[in-house]
């Protein structure tokens, strides 16, 4: 608990400062009383606010302590130190340090910067003063020489343990950070803290006015001679406890809500960026035609190196690239092999018609965009599509907010969502694109551990359970269009045999459950659908290739160019070893399935071996040690799991198996449903490191 609370002390000095100057703020005066005897904590509200500067000295303390806790004997002061300290030797170190600057600027940053930590214990002294100076019926008023002087130290004492690290238990620099982000954290900080604490002044005058009414004694007024009078009774330690209770309850939810009000924080701030991003131009984000503005906006900011086309005589001029139409029907033609859309749904979106159909293989999105030698390809006469339409501000308003629907968008929400998104993103400032082939490399990696690849037969249907709704039939009932475009893309090829069978499950043939599978699990938590959608970044570079190459470049030629050389999709597995025929057989799919981009690294360990030598040669470390006369006769050595070349390689005795990071990919020879490494290079011995998928991976 001492290490938690010297990692988060800031926040704890920060709200508890908050909410007792809340409660003094908000607290009435005592009434006078017979005696004439001071409360507790003061008649006027400076001696309670000077009460509250306290926290400053006693948060100190309990910040030295836990560092003193979790701190290791190197970095604790020793005796000397300690005899040095009390001695008064670091006040002239500290002005040393100080008055070794150059300038005048740079001392008064060094004085502010490396306060001496025995500053936070002033307010005691101060605070005894303060005191003193309202004793006799003397009431202590907030422009008090006094009083002024003790909140001046007070504050000196917060802005160190609220700002300043302390450079003697750094163990490393802090993180370089601009000014400008700097004063925004602290304007945005400053302003989630201004609104909460507002807010709670409030709720903390109603709770004083709810013990006021549930007469409950309230502690802060009462005098050191009535509490030793009352304090033997049930009544005052009944009232004591109810006192307890209310406040600190209301301070656990004065602590907690800080999230609520950094969220909402939050959300204004990302309200604000998102007008700065769009040139303050508020009003264009609820009426603006993302979808009517994409082509050109994709044209200008995607495809920046490829030329618009030219304007004809007594025509408009097309307001996107002549490659747009070739890039977008490659995008469409994607969602259709997906199922996302239907046959008819692809005509609508497409430029042009004829792409749209059902009998879409993965070959047709393979193909060149521009098929070599067919001098027509780029007269192609293409219509536009109805989703690119033109809408004026008060039809995308109402479509957009009332809740009517346009005909000429997709049925599917996801479609609808993505092409939104789409529009919407390329409203909002973009960098310049790379060129191809002048692409920067790009690593994406897939942590995987025993997670599911790939859904089969078993999990989707079981016909033993009659009472059970199958899988498949939920899934079928969710997504019901895209269930249907994927049984009319199945017909309508002919290499396929795909009767209509409906929700017959039993029906279905195996091979029809091998295509089901893939398509329950493009739509399930599986690591298909994650690879899938990582693999996408393969084809999209290869139409940047194609659609705005350099033509100049060496690698435009003929069997130079390869995506894969530029992004890899990196499936970490570290069960690979482990797999049983099922996992096996599923990642032989995926490899097969997907690009040459997708790699797969595992780790892999050597099979049993030689028993130990009587005599192992290699350094004196690598061997065990002497015998012992005194011991019994030596035992027989065991079995170990490292290989015929163990000895050779000097593999310490102490290591039980030899470990190798491997790589596979789909160009691997298949031995026993396993494939053989590409490489294999050891490790320096047993690779898990925690119990986390992320640290292991």
């Amino acid at each position: 608990l001492w290490g938690v609370f010297a990692s988060t002390h800031r926040i704890f000095l920060l709200h508890t400062f908050l909410f007792f100057l809340g409660v003094c703020i908000t607290a009435p005066d005592p009434p006078e009383t017979p005696s004439g005897e001071e409360p507790i904590l003061g008649r006027s509200l400076a001696m309670r606010l000077s009460i509250v500067a306290l926290i400053v000295p006693a948060h100190a303390i309990l910040w030295w302590i836990a560092r003193w806790q979790t701190t290791g004997a190197a970095l604790r002061p020793t005796l000397d130190e300690c005899k040095a300290a009390l001695k008064g030797k670091w006040v002239a170190a500290w002005f040393t340090r100080v008055f070794a600057q150059r300038t005048c600027l740079m001392r008064l940053y060094m004085a502010f910067c490396m306060l001496p930590d025995v500053l936070a214990l002033v307010p005691i002294i101060t605070y005894v003063v303060v005191r003193l100076e309202s004793t006799g019926g003397k009431e202590l008023e907030i422009l008090s020489p006094v009083f002024i002087t003790h909140c001046i130290f007070s504050g000196i004492g917060l802005f160190q343990l609220l700002f300043l690290p302390s450079g003697r238990f750094m163990l490393w620099d802090l993180s370089p950070v601009s000014c400008r982000s700097r004063v925004v954290r602290y304007i945005f900080w400053g302003c989630v803290l201004t609104v909460k604490f507002a807010i709670s002044l409030v709720v903390l005058s109603v709770v004083h006015t709810t013990i006021e009414d549930l007469q409950i004694a309230r502690l802060g007024h009462q005098t050191a001679s009535h509490m030793r009078n009352l304090g033997y009774t049930t009544m005052w330690w009944s009232n004591l406890l109810m006192w307890f209770i209310m406040w600190g309850m209301t301070f656990l939810l004065f602590f907690a809500d800080t999230q609520l009000w950094f969220t909402l924080g939050c959300t204004v701030l990302g309200v604000l960026i998102v007008f700065r991003q769009r040139g303050w131009a508020a009003a264009s984000v609820f009426y603006e035609d993302a979808m009517g503005e994409l082509p050109e906006r994709f044209s200008k900011k995607i495809l920046y190196y490829s030329p618009f086309p030219p304007k004809k005589p007594g025509k408009e001029a097309a307001n996107f690239s002549s490659n747009f139409p070739l890039v977008w029907d490659r995008i469409v033609a994607y969602m259709r092999y997906e199922d996302d859309i239907d046959t008819a749904t692809m005509a609508d979106l497409a430029f042009d018609v004829r792409s749209a159909r059902d009998a879409i293989v993965i070959e047709d999105l393979q193909k060149p965009l521009i098929e070599k030698g067919d001098a027509a390809s780029t007269a192609i006469r293409v219509k536009m599509p109805t989703a690119f339409r033109g809408k004026n501000a008060t039809e995308t308003f109402v479509k957009a907010y009332c809740c009517m629907t346009d005909s000429r968008e997709p049925s599917n929400p996801d479609v609808r969502w993505r092409l939104a998104a789409l529009g919407r993103g390329l409203g909002l400032p973009m960098p310049r694109p790379y060129r191809a082939p002048y692409f920067p490399g790009i690593t994406v990696l897939i942590p995987h551990y025993g997670e599911q690849i790939l859904t089969n037969k078993s999990e989707l249907f079981k016909q033993d359970q009659k009472r059970v709704v199958p899988l498949i039939h939920w899934m079928k009932q969710r997504y019901e269009d895209e269930f249907q475009s994927f049984c009319n893309r199945m017909r309508g090829r002919s290499d396929v045999d795909w009767p209509v069978a409906g929700d017959q499950w039993e029906e279905y043939s195996n091979d029809q459950w091998v295509r089901v599978s893939s398509w329950a699990s493009m739509r399930m938590q599986t690591l298909w659908r994650t690879v899938a959608g990582m693999c996408y970044y393969h084809p999209a570079l290869q139409c940047h290739m194609e659609a705005q190459g350099d033509r100049s470049s060496t690698i435009w030629k003929e069997g130079a160019w390869n995506p894969s050389e530029c992004f890899t999709c990196m499936v970490s597995m570290q069960m690979y070893k482990f797999f049983d025929k099922e996992f096996l057989k599923c990642t032989n799919r995926m490899l097969e399935k997907f690009p040459d981009c997708l790699k797969i690294a595992f780790i892999d360990n050597s099979a049993r071996g030689e028993a130990w030598s009587a005599a192992p040669a290699g350094p004196a470390w690598t061997r065990p040690p002497p015998d012992d006369k005194n011991k019994k006769k030596k035992e027989k050595p065991k079995p170990r799991d490292k290989g015929a070349e163990a000895d050779a390689d000097n593999v310490h005795l102490k290591q039980k198996r030899r470990y190798y990071s491997c790589l596979i990919d789909k160009t691997c020879k298949l031995e026993d449903g396993r494939r053989s490494p590409i490489f294999r290079i050891e490790l320096p011995g047993f690779p898990i490191l925690g119990d986390g998928k992320g640290d292991n991976q």
